[in-house]
């Protein structure tokens, strides 16, 4: 099999590939499922609570695979699971089609969520593996403003065409990945233990006890939990109050203004990337610590503002920036998140953290919806926007470093 031995160079394909899935699939999909599929709100909630509930069910076992089994693998079916999910999602707009594709697309962003960044670190190192994930970001944003235009044009044809087009996207990435993606640096458990129980709950036990003897990592799952809890109120109430609060300006459509807002974040993400890029290394964790602290403070002061926003200037200025933000967090949480780690364990231990994020968003995203409908959709966003505003103190004292990790096949010397 023919196979890249530029394991970054596939990295970086990954990320443009599934950003444009993203943006051809996900930019539009509120106003599908609102005016296509006709959902009231109730099955809106339901369908956000679909998807990180199976998200939170699935994290382990497939981030236990990943560690088990292959990285690579589990990165090639994440893209297939994710574009089925999206095929789903465009050819059959009826509310129990959707609810079971939200399964679907769970089950790829798990096998994503842990392997490709353990795979990454695997093979071409942690340091190296710290840079490469913002560039990741960068080619992303790249990609996802090619995916912006396509899907501006796409919607002319029907909204629904955008999002089988991102489907599309996914599984040729499958494909590619599977053509292309080398596997040299994991080693996979033994072919007898391969499919036991036991070597799964080994696993997880490994990540389990490494993130119990870290404080770094403890905080972190706690930095996932309180994010995703802030998020998920973000995510489904954002167009609401665009539209039914504050109203969009004349002169384009609804889908026009939102597209040309996904456009922003992404044209103003992709330049601050490079420079942020350039001036963190990985030899100084403390640069990136510090950077989180900026990012989380600045996102929960943007939030603030389009909650709080009196005309449409306000709010699509606050929401662009919430927006360059959240992507700026995640290739610095998990550069923070892989330093260091047990190679055994390093899939199950990024799984645990995305299964916060999630555990966050289905705990807490319907209490703000509550809180929508009794105090107001600007007073939700308000309140959601302050959830991680206590993570700022705990993460400037906290420790930056951790204990070397094992080799695979010695024994782990932390308590």
């Amino acid at each position: 099999m023919l196979k890249s031995k530029n394991p970054a160079r596939v990295y970086l394909a990954l990320s443009a590939g599934l950003s444009l899935a993203f943006a051809l699939a996900f930019t539009l999909q509120g106003l599908y499922f609102v005016t296509v599929a006709e959902l009231n709100p109730l099955q809106l909630l339901l369908i956000g609570a679909a998807l990180e509930g199976a998200a939170f069910v699935l994290e382990i076992p497939t981030g236990v695979v990943a560690d088990v089994h292959s990285r690579r693998r589990s990165v090639i079916l994440g893209c297939v699971g994710l574009g089925a999910g999206m095929l789903l999602v465009g050819a059959f707009p009826v509310f129990w089609a959707l609810l079971l594709a939200q399964v679907v697309s769970a089950a790829g962003y798990t096998l994503l969520s842990g392997a490709q960044q353990a795979w990454l670190a695997d093979e071409v190192g942690e340091d190296r593996a710290a840079r490469l994930y913002l560039l990741g970001s960068q080619y992303g944003r790249a990609a996802g403003i090619v995916g912006l235009g396509a899907t501006a044009a796409l919607a002319t044809l029907g909204l629904q065409v955008p999002v089988l087009a991102g489907g599309a996207v996914a599984l040729a990435l499958g494909a590619y990945l599977w053509l292309r993606m080398p596997e040299e640096g994991f080693s996979p458990a033994p072919r007898g233990e391969r499919q036991t129980w036991t070597a799964l709950a080994d696993t997880l036990g490994r990540g389990v006890r490494e993130v119990r003897a870290s404080r770094v990592l403890t905080l972190l799952m706690l930095t996932a939990l309180m994010y995703g809890a802030g998020s998920e109120a973000v995510d489904r109430l954002n167009e609401f109050l665009l539209v039914r609060e504050i109203g969009l300006p004349g002169g384009l459509s609804a889908a026009g203004w939102f597209v040309l807002l996904a456009a922003a974040v992404q044209a103003v993400g992709l330049g601050v990337t490079e420079p942020l890029r350039r001036r963190l290394t990985p030899q100084e964790p403390h640069a990136a610590a510090r950077t989180l602290r900026w990012v989380l403070g600045g996102r929960v002061a943007a939030l603030l503002v389009f909650a709080l926003a009196p005309g449409f200037g306000w709010a699509a200025l606050a929401l662009v920036v919430q927006g360059v933000l959240q992507g700026l967090y995640a290739p610095l949480y998990d550069a923070w998140l892989n330093r260091g780690l047990d190679p055994r364990s390093r899939a199950t231990v990024n799984s645990l953290a995305a299964q916060a994020d999630a555990l966050g968003q289905v705990g807490f995203g319907p209490g703000f919806g509550v809180l929508g409908n009794v105090l107001g959709v600007r007073a939700a966003l308000a309140l959601a926007a302050l959830v991680p505003l206590p993570l700022l103190g705990l993460l400037r004292g906290l420790p930056v470093s951790r204990p070397e990790s094992t080799a695979p096949g010695e024994p782990d010397a932390r308590p």
